[in-house]
């Protein structure tokens, strides 16, 4: 049977207030001192104490904020922080209700947390194990994606279109602006290709099958001319709103850092993946760089637009996978300097610096 709104809402509430009773009864029973609280942490919760925040529910005892999430996502977490924040509670316990299967995502949801101190302490990350929960221990931070294979000669008709060539998860892409226009791909053997490199044309995979089936028999290097022609109608900086325009934003701010590298203090900058993809083309993404600072030292950059919630746990993954006594530096638009992001940077173990960059569209 489905529950409506109400009902699933009145049952989350119950949830978090029945795990928060759990959590607080085994602090009470590891707990020999500060009898005073340990009085107050046996007392009985009233769920109407429960508030729903967004997509959290979220229970505020004094100073210690509770939280139950929807999902194991850097999103979440953050949403989780802000409203901690706002309250302002001084710790802060994050509840993930995740099957056993989840347990690489809430591992991950863990490592996330243990990157930021809310008031100096440390997140804490439980999973819900029916009526009671247990401590997720941070997972290990993913190695870097290995190269792609490479193909001078398909990357040279890349080159050929003024195309940034970005190495990046194991893929080679040409890009327009960072807006992919066409990626080398392994025709599999096992579903009858040859095995090797091959150079297909199209913003996005499904764009690419239909390239494939609306020109068969055209050379994939003219399709290529022909889509570069269309896409750079439309974007460009200062170009009409369009929806090639509209499309990965934060890989555009990259490719102007990456093609003038002093607009973010940075003496050489090369495109790099972040610890995980973004779901489609169309989502919301941080575009990453790692490089030099004008004086010589490591530096990371991380590229958003708007307000992107996952940012900051995602950059500081990204950070703690390639170098982390790096600076890391978050370049936004100036307009894209949210409170929330701010805050979220400033919760860091290892500060972050936020910089402008210049919106390069209309």
């Amino acid at each position: 049977m489905t529950l409506d709104p109400a009902q699933r809402s009145q049952l989350q509430k119950a949830k978090l207030a029945a795990v928060t009773r759990d959590f607080l009864d085994q602090e009470r029973a590891r707990s020999a001192v500060a009898q005073e609280t340990v009085g107050f942490l046996s007392a009985e919760i009233d769920v109407a104490e429960v508030v729903e925040a967004g997509s959290l529910y979220a229970l505020n005892l004094n100073g210690h904020g509770f939280v139950l999430l929807s999902e194991s996502s850097a999103r979440s977490l953050s949403a989780a922080m802000i409203w901690a924040a706002q309250q302002p509670a001084q710790r802060l316990t994050v509840f993930v209700d995740a099957p056993a299967p989840s347990d690489a995502r809430t591992e991950e949801l863990s490592r996330w947390a243990q990157y930021f101190l809310l008031a100096e302490q440390p997140i804490e990350v439980r999973v819900i194990d029916g009526p009671v929960s247990r401590r997720v221990e941070p997972g290990s931070v993913p190695e870097p994606c290995a190269l792609p294979e490479r193909h001078e000669l398909l990357e040279q008709h890349l080159l050929a279109e003024g195309l940034e060539v970005v190495h990046e998860h194991g893929v080679t892409r040409g890009e327009v602006l960072g807006l992919e226009v066409a990626r080398l791909v392994v025709w599999p053997g096992e579903a009858g290709g040859d095995d090797a490199l091959h150079l297909e044309v199209g913003v996005g995979r499904f764009d690419r099958d239909a390239h494939a089936a609306v020109r068969p028999d055209e050379s994939p290097v003219d399709d290529l001319a022909h889509t570069v022609s269309i896409i750079r109608d439309h974007r460009f900086p200062g170009a009409p709103s369009h929806a090639v325009q509209r499309l990965s934003r934060e890989r555009w701010l990259r490719a102007l850092a990456v093609s003038q590298p002093s607009l973010v203090g940075a003496e050489t900058l090369t495109a790099i993946g972040m610890t995980a993809e973004p779901a489609g083309l169309r989502d919301a993404f941080p575009a990453s760089a790692v490089g030099t600072a004008t004086d010589g030292s490591p530096l990371i950059l991380v590229f958003s637009c708007g307000v992107d919630l996952g940012l900051l746990p995602l950059a500081a993954d990204l950070r703690e996978q390639i170098n982390s006594e790096a600076t890391l530096r978050i370049a936004l638009p100036a307009q894209d300097h949210h409170v929330a992001t701010k805050w979220l940077a400033s919760m860091l173990r290892r500060p972050a610096e936020l910089i402008d960059i210049e919106v390069g569209w209309g």
